[in-house]
């Protein structure tokens, strides 16, 4: 989880860690594409900016895994 390892937002790190261990690179490549998902931020109290930051560090350790 190099990307991942290397956010400094608590918040974000751990939203990321979390879709990192529970989605696909499949699922995460949807999300990128789509809208924020409004749950998630609201949950994780992220604005819609550190909700992409989360999925594109997880999408991008998913991807280096493969």
């Amino acid at each position: 989880m190099l990307m991942i390892d290397q956010l400094r937002d608590g918040k974000i790190k751990a939203f990321a860690k979390h879709r990192y261990e529970s989605s696909s690179a499949e699922e995460l490549r949807a999300a990128s594409e789509g809208p924020a998902d409004k749950a998630e931020m609201e949950h994780w109290e992220l604005s819609e900016g550190q909700w992409e930051e989360a999925i594109a560090a997880a999408l991008a350790d998913h991807e280096s895994d493969e």
